[in-house]
């Protein structure tokens, strides 16, 4: 894998899971510095958490050369219950997939899920 998770502190100064309503939440940064084809699988316990239920991005770097998203099936599951995978795509003009090995930066995610 070549993505490295940072957990971001929040204005308590706590990096990890907190409680909202009946699931927990984290805000984390994906460093994708060498993209893999099909791309960067992410699992929930990098993000100290068993179970991932939802996750939003929030941010990315480069937003001029790439496009970045949470990957979903047909029917809007994740790669698994513990797992999402990000996409880059090229703004390059011809909008394919992100090179193998390329360097896509930083996304910024929020992830909802059970500890």
């Amino acid at each position: 894998m070549t993505v490295t998770v940072t957990l971001l502190t929040d204005h308590l100064g706590s990096n990890r899971p907190k409680v909202m309503g009946i699931e927990y939440c984290v805000d984390a940064v994906l460093d994708i510095t060498s993209y893999t084809p099909l791309g960067e699988l992410v699992d929930a316990s990098d993000l100290g958490l068993s179970t991932i239920s939802a996750v939003l991005i929030t941010g990315i770097e480069n937003g001029s050369t790439h496009a970045l998203a949470i990957d979903t099936d047909a029917d809007g599951d994740y790669a698994s219950s513990s797992t999402f995978k990000v996409l880059s795509t090229d703004l390059d003009g011809t909008n394919a997939e992100s090179t193998p090995t390329a360097n896509v930066g930083c996304v910024r995610v929020r992830v909802w899920g059970n500890l």
